[in-house]
């Protein structure tokens, strides 16, 4: 049951709603436009601002489903981890985008909601004031992977916590790069995300 469980959780994530929008209302291939990551942010950079919320949602159900199924299951605290990690996983490198994909951001912070809600708030806490510090969101990306997994470990009080927030955090670090960053782009073209999210998109 585990194994058919981290499969079917793979197999969920590694859905491409973010390329299929991209193809079905514009043509293009997301692996190919903006910052190339077919993610939320690239869906509404390179596609439309509804297609990005459509995205979003997708991706954040993704993540739940991964608790939910675990929670369904009757699986232990390790299993679900491995669950929410396999989905992450097919996010990332889909099986049908032959390896490419996204970050999987979106789908880990809805299973961190269900998981540990505390936690996800020290999480964007902890992002937002290194935001705030550098002015960079790429280093504060960076602080936040570094650090949450301790505070991760601190808030639930299980040092199984702590390991599995280190796994989650290497794997974000190993995909987040400066030239496949989305904020940075927005913060070229647009000024801002502030920016971004009231003026009219550009013409593509």
């Amino acid at each position: 049951m585990p194994v058919l469980l981290i499969v079917v959780c793979y197999l969920i994530g590694s859905i491409p709603v973010a390329w299929l929008m991209g193809k079905l209302l514009t043509g293009k291939d997301l692996r190919q436009a903006g910052s190339g990551n077919v993610g939320v942010l690239n869906t509404m950079i390179s596609v439309s601002r509804w297609a990005g919320v459509t995205v979003f949602i997708a991706e954040g159900a993704k993540g739940a489903a991964a608790v939910l199924l675990s929670r369904a299951a009757g699986v232990s605290e390790p299993v679900t981890s491995l669950t929410v990690l396999a989905t992450i996983s097919g996010t990332r490198w889909s099986i049908w985008l032959r390896g490419a994909g996204g970050r999987g951001n979106t789908a880990a912070m809805a299973a961190l909601l269900l998981i540990s809600w505390q936690s996800l708030a020290c999480a964007l806490a902890i992002y937002f004031v290194s935001r705030v510090l550098t002015r960079s969101s790429f280093i504060a990306a960076r602080v936040t992977l570094v650090t949450w997994p301790f505070a991760f470990g601190l808030i639930t009080r299980s040092w199984w916590s702590v390991i599995m927030g280190s796994v989650f955090s290497l794997l974000f670090a190993t995909t987040h790069k400066p030239d496949t960053d989305d904020h940075l782009l927005v913060k070229d073209q647009w000024g801002g995300l502030r920016k971004f999210a009231v003026l009219p998109p550009r013409k593509r």
